[in-house]
């Protein structure tokens, strides 16, 4: 099938980032996007930024799209799409980055055989850098499932797991670069600490980063191997490594994913 109208169902951080990041990838779909919230000042200010199309109400964007991305909050899936079930029809697609929610549990909400994907994206789909994990319903065709990834693949790299998996793929991918920013911010204020102007300190982290990473993905370089290479006996890379495993950051980034797993598995 071919993806046309595409509608959104929150226009909070997530559902902008998505909308965003559609736009950045092809400026031209722009006529294909609706957008609805349960706060309509929400939906209208994203639908203005943006110059995307703004529907009446959940009803009205499900009545007109293909495809429904629903980016709310867990606790407000069932009255977001309370008075839409019925309008799940003809082929409609529903695609969910809902934390908790799984396939199974919007399956049951309609009679009819609604084809349902699960995504666990993160705001890096806004610059077309997103990791979004994706899994398939059983009501999914493989022509479907392929069209929607390659939607999402404008946004970023779609990897496809075992529904199973979402708890830790929430943990590394979704809340993944919330940890990150901790630790960019840190770097930020020690170079700061170590007499480099603000300015200065940023710019240099963000292009470590940003190299660090794009040397991974393009080489295959495994984390050890890149740790080694750039240790020198008795040197400076060795001295802070040394220090930061006494303070016990490897443990404290592992724990940190531990419990992100735990509450995601507490949320659905």
């Amino acid at each position: 099938m071919s993806i046309g109208i595409i509608g959104v169902i929150g226009s909070g951080s997530m559902g902008g980032a998505f909308v965003r990041g559609w736009l950045r990838a092809d400026p031209s779909m722009g006529s294909r996007i609706l957008v609805a919230d349960a706060a309509a000042p929400a939906a209208e200010r994203l639908s203005r930024e943006a110059g995307v199309g703004l529907a009446r109400s959940n009803s009205d964007l499900v009545e007109r799209a293909d495809l429904v991305l629903l980016a709310v909050k867990p606790a407000d899936v069932d009255a977001a799409l309370e008075e839409t079930i019925p309008l799940f029809d003809g082929g409609k697609l529903l695609a969910s980055c809902v934390a908790g929610r799984t396939i199974t549990s919007l399956e049951v909400l309609f009679s009819a055989a609604v084809p349902v994907f699960r995504l666990m994206p993160n705001v890096a789909v806004e610059v077309g850098a997103g990791t979004i994990s994706f899994a398939s319903g059983s009501n999914v065709d493989p022509g479907e499932a392929e069209d929607v990834k390659a939607l999402f693949a404008l946004l970023g790299s779609v990897i496809p797991i075992e529904e199973k998996l979402f708890p830790a793929a929430t943990a590394i991918g979704g809340s993944g670069p919330g940890f990150l920013a901790l630790i960019v911010d840190a770097f930020v204020d020690a170079g700061v600490m170590a007499g480099l102007p603000a300015a200065v300190s940023r710019e240099l982290t963000f292009s470590m980063i940003s190299g660090t990473a794009r040397l991974f993905a393009e080489t295959g370089m495994s984390p050890s191997e890149l740790r080694q290479r750039v240790t020198s006996p008795a040197g400076t890379t060795a001295a802070g490594i040394a220090q930061l495993e006494r303070d016990g950051t490897r443990s404290a980034i592992i724990d940190a994913v531990q419990v992100t797993v735990k509450r995601a598995d507490e949320l659905g």
